[in-house]
């Protein structure tokens, strides 16, 4: 620490672990970011010893790659959320970034230990027949081991490291801080939004620490598909898991790779009970395998296919459900106006959003793909080229639906392995009677008349359904002064003539209303003179409110301004 500068305290900085902000700011001086410390008036914090790293050393992607890397499991997290922002980074970030792997060294078997006997209040020995202290699989959060219930039941226990919540929470500490002096001194971050892209990060991260949640993510996935005999869930033995250990039936099956299985017939039925597996997960569950890479899709004996690991998972709404489904029906009949219009429904654009250059250059890039592509129409790559374009006309995406394009990049990289011929197009269109209806409509194919019968019907839906909303909020703006009035002129010349004239045909229409409400109330209380038991003031009235009618319908119908 430098002498000059006291070794800061909570009143300065609302940060508990001093040392590790210290720590992050050497790694972030050595890499060449020592710019931004100064920038975010840290600088004094850095230790004295700190050897500061030219900037043009090496490119920004590979030196953030670096920092991130060195700076431990919540920055590496932090960095493979951030790849997945292609609507905000560039390409060579985003490259970089999606290097980056939280594999780290297993902890001690004999901690693991611990860690169950304190979340679960017993010895291991009497939880379980058998418990392997090597573990199986390492990770950054949680290592796995494999043991034996007492009935032979063969499991894996989750277990998470030691201390790595207390980490977390620290390192979210500061990236909190970081963010909020980005938004107050570095005014060309505004656009990314730190503060938000860390609050982000914390809701995902904390999720993933609370291994109850991952449970209940795997028996919601496994109800959704227990009359699909093609699935196979693991079970969950919740009387052996808490909070920081999770309890699972172990599968028998085996990774998807590039030589198993060996029969072609079997690996294009795979690929193409995984699609659908994954269409229905979107469009009919709205709850979907959030990262369903080869290690967490497995093949069983019995040919069905096994998912694990339900710790990103994610979760769409009806709305978004009905705003996906008409992406994909876009798609599948090259509406580029109809997909244009779907996103920035779908993404909450704001009115800045010009739609018809949005649409143009929606056209020119899904040109470009359609002429490259080989094998039919990639869902996640079109959403690729959604979010990239996004990126250009400045349209920030939802989480979901990064986490959605993510996904189907996985699952179809997946399903290439499977068979490298495998034609999208083909598997997309067959889902379409499944999506919209089991019935056909007679003559109807389904890239055709019933797509677009469907979009009609949608759209007509929608305007019946929404109306009641947009009054609401019209409404709620006039109440709050906060409505706002856009005019365009255009030939304002003879304005005040057309005013003049509006005002004087709502006058004699007012004139006859309120003759015929004189008329109505005359005879209610008979008053005045009368003709046979009927007031004769009332009787003038109505005719003349009658003959006034008559005569100005026939003007109007003449002026041809009806």
């Amino acid at each position: 620490m430098k002498a000059d500068v006291p070794f800061p305290t909570a009143s300065h900085l609302p940060i508990s672990d001093l040392r590790r902000l210290t720590d992050i700011l050497r790694v972030a001086a050595e890499k060449g970011w020592g710019h931004y410390v100064d920038r975010l008036r840290l600088k004094g914090y850095l230790p004295k010893e700190t050897v500061e790293q030219a900037p043009a050393a090496l490119g920004d992607a590979r030196r953030l790659r670096a920092a991130l890397e060195e700076l431990g499991p919540t920055f590496v997290k932090f960095g493979q959320m951030l790849s997945m922002r292609r609507d905000l980074f560039p390409q060579d970030i985003i490259s970089e970034l999606q290097k980056l792997q939280d594999a780290v060294p297993p902890f001690p078997g004999e901690e693991a230990r611990r860690i169950i006997e304190e979340q679960l209040g017993q010895p291991v020995a009497e939880l379980f027949a058998a418990f392997d202290e090597s573990p199986l699989a390492a990770a950054s959060i949680a290592q796995v081991h494999t043991a034996t219930l007492h009935d032979g039941t063969s499991v894996i226990v989750k277990v998470q490291r030691p201390g790595i919540e207390q980490v977390i929470q620290a390192d979210l500490e500061i990236l909190f801080c970081f963010a909020r002096l980005f938004n107050s001194h570095v005014p060309e971050s505004l656009p990314y939004d730190p503060l938000g892209l860390v609050d982000e990060f914390a809701e995902t991260i904390l999720r993933e620490l609370d291994f109850h949640r991952e449970g209940r993510n795997t028996d919601r996935f496994r109800d959704n598909f227990k009359d699909d005999p093609s699935v196979y869930v693991p079970q969950i033995f919740w009387e052996l898991s808490g909070k920081r250990v999770l309890t699972m039936e172990r599968s028998q099956g085996h990774k998807i790779s590039a030589d198993h299985p060996a029969d072609p017939a079997e690996r294009r039925r795979l690929a193409e009970a995984l699609v659908r597996l994954y269409l229905t997960q979107l469009f009919e569950h709205g709850f979907f395998h959030g990262d369903p890479h080869p290690g967490n899709v497995f093949i069983m004996g019995d040919g069905r296919l096994g998912f694990h690991d339900f710790g990103i998972v994610g979760r769409l709404s009806p709305r978004d459900q009905d705003n996906l489904r008409q992406l994909f029906l876009a798609l599948i009949v090259r509406d580029a106006e109809w997909m244009a219009g779907v996103y920035l429904d779908l993404c909450g654009a704001t009115a800045d959003v010009d739609l018809a250059v949005f649409t143009r250059d929606l056209e020119d890039a899904l040109e470009e793909y359609y002429a490259a592509s080989t094998q039919g129409s990639s869902f996640a790559e079109v959403l690729h080229q959604f979010i990239h374009l996004g990126r250009r006309h400045h349209i920030r995406v939802l989480r979901e639906f990064l986490l959605l394009s993510k996904a189907l990049m996985t699952m179809e990289a997946v399903v290439r392995t499977l068979d490298p011929a495998f034609n999208m197009d083909v598997a997309l269109q067959g889902y379409v009677p499944r999506m919209i209806g089991r019935q056909m409509v007679p003559g109807l194919s389904p890239t055709g008349g019933l797509v677009r019968g469907y979009r009609a019907a949608t759209a007509l839906r929608m305007a019946m359904f929404g109306f009641p909303d947009m009054l609401t909020k019209g409404m709620r703006q006039l109440q709050k002064g906060e409505a706002t009035l856009r005019v365009r002129h255009e030939q304002l010349e003879g304005m005040e003539q057309h005013i003049d004239r509006a005002s004087n045909r709502l006058s004699f229409s007012l004139i006859i209303a309120a003759v015929v409400v004189g008329s109505s109330i005359v005879m209610s209380f008979h008053t005045g003179p009368h003709y046979q038991g009927i007031p004769i003031l009332g009787l003038l009235g109505y005719l003349l409110a009658s003959f006034l009618g008559l005569w100005w319908a026939v003007a109007i119908l003449r002026s041809g301004k009806l």
